[in-house]
């Protein structure tokens, strides 16, 4: 078997990815890509778990495949694919869900690393919560209802959230930087509950989870656009955080903050603000409208963009129909700007 290393200059790695030790995935959706020859692909692979058991996805020239992983912080090497027909496949190992870190430490192969699939032009990173993410997703059961109970995350799956969808088919390079249940500023929302963390906390970060030492984000990658998908979660826990001038105003300077630092590291880029189809207030949908004003509106590269369901399709998540649905409007939307947003 031929062993290869995670950072080897044939493989792409798609997402915040720590590279100390290996190929480290934090964030969901974040992934390594390659192309292969060979009959046979397997990993050497170490998960450190923060909540319910977690899930790990892998695609094989279009198949997807998961793996159970164990408990945490022990390696285990797991079988990605045996018995494939000897000639070039592509394969895309990923993170599939929250709640926990998993680092790729070798890969093998029966046969040879060959160049990998080229990057697409187009750059975007997305800011988003559990719905950017891919929480829930794969319970198709469920379209249009509340999420089932007790699901514990086997549902999740950022392959069919809409960022990863928008990457397949605009195409695009795309970094999903989401958490489930973030809010904007610390002290709300759910993630991490009950001494919940922002986006305040957390956008800056490679390594974000409180439960380990945090590592900072050097923003190597600059996007053409960012997709800020922050607003569902903020209600919680004082619902009326837009009805009082004083704390809407703290939410607004706070967001407009936050892009504005984002921005700092691509100054040329685009700023896209989209809540979901998943129900809420259209208060939040008003307010970020306010935010795109204040960033100066399209001459400021600001778009607020409002799906045709937004707020109404479904009481929980949306799950991969919907997420297609969100997916093809959006890129539809992304089309339509000007083509010198895409040009570096």
């Amino acid at each position: 078997m031929t062993e290869i290393m995670p950072c080897d200059k044939k493989i792409r790695l798609v997402g915040r990815i720590d590279t100390d030790g290996g190929a480290t995935l934090c964030w969901p959706g974040s992934m390594i890509v390659f192309r292969f020859r060979g009959t046979k692909l397997l990993i050497d692979g170490e998960n450190r778990n923060f909540g319910w058991p977690t899930i790990m996805g892998a695609v094989i020239d279009g198949e997807e495949k998961q793996f159970k992983l164990g408990g945490s912080c022990q390696l285990e090497k797991f079988v990605i694919a045996e018995g494939l027909e000897d000639k070039e496949h592509e394969a895309a190992i990923y993170k599939r869900m929250e709640g926990h870190y998993f680092t790729v430490r070798k890969i093998y192969t029966d046969g040879e690393l060959i160049d990998p699939p080229p990057k697409p032009k187009k750059r975007i990173e997305v800011y988003g919560d559990s719905v950017s993410a891919g929480s829930v997703v794969d319970a198709l059961d469920y379209v249009g209802k509340s999420d089932p109970e007790g699901h514990d995350g086997m549902f999740d799956n950022s392959w069919h959230a809409y960022p990863q969808i928008i990457a397949r088919s605009l195409p695009a390079e795309v970094f999903d930087s989401s958490q489930g249940g973030i809010a904007i500023f610390d002290g709300t929302g759910y993630f991490e509950m009950p001494n919940t963390r922002g986006v305040e906390s957390c956008f800056d970060k490679l390594r974000y989870s409180s439960y380990v030492p945090q590592k900072a984000w050097d923003f190597s990658f600059v996007p053409h656009v960012v997709i800020f998908a922050i607003g569902q979660n903020d209600a919680y826990p004082d619902p009326d955080v837009l009805k009082k001038a004083d704390t809407r105003e703290r939410w607004i300077s706070k967001y407009i903050e936050i892009v504005n630092a984002v921005r700092s590291h691509a100054p040329k880029a685009a700023a896209v603000f989209a809540l979901t189809v998943l129900q809420h207030d259209p208060a939040w949908d008003e307010a970020l409208d306010e935010i795109c004003a204040r960033l100066g509106g399209e001459k400021g590269r600001a778009y607020h963009f409002v799906y045709s369901r937004c707020g109404k399709a479904t009481p929980g998540h949306p799950r991969y129909p919907e997420q297609e649905e969100m997916a093809g409007e959006m890129t539809a939307f992304l089309k339509t700007l000007p083509e010198e947003i895409w040009e570096d």
